[in-house]
């Protein structure tokens, strides 16, 4: 199976413990990409958060909100001890859904942060939106 980034969705949130009005340079982001599947059955997809230089995360989560119809997600949380990889501004969550049969359709959910800067932090959380696409 090749790997396949069928869609990416960037979402952007302002840090919470900043006031100042920022561009899409100084905001959390967020994106989940799925490999092409030709046949149903699992699908791997992975999600990335990333913060601006300066930041760092301190926890984070995946919820799943929404699958299209002929998919359902393995796992509905990936919790911060499933991160795949934790970088101080990216962490990455490698996970599965499983395609009961061929289609198209949008994935949405949202990564959960706690986003810290020097000694200050606050809850940061960012929605996504991915296509998936099976077997076309």
């Amino acid at each position: 199976m090749r790997k396949l980034a069928v869609a990416v969705a960037w979402a952007f949130v302002a840090h919470p413990a900043s006031a100042r009005a920022e561009d899409d340079g100084g905001a959390v982001r967020a994106a989940m990409t799925c490999d092409h599947a030709d046949p149903p059955g699992r699908v791997r997809c992975d999600v990335e958060a990333r913060v601006p230089t300066g930041r760092t995360i301190r926890w984070g989560d995946v919820v799943i909100v929404r699958t299209p119809a002929f998919a359902s997600a393995l796992r509905g949380r990936i919790g911060p001890r499933d991160a795949s990889a934790r970088e101080p501004d990216t962490w990455r969550w490698a996970l599965a859904l499983v395609a009961r049969e061929r289609g198209q359709g949008e994935v949405e959910g949202r990564v959960r942060l706690v986003v810290c800067e020097q000694a200050k932090c606050a809850p940061a959380e960012v929605a996504f939106t991915a296509r998936l696409v099976v077997g076309e």
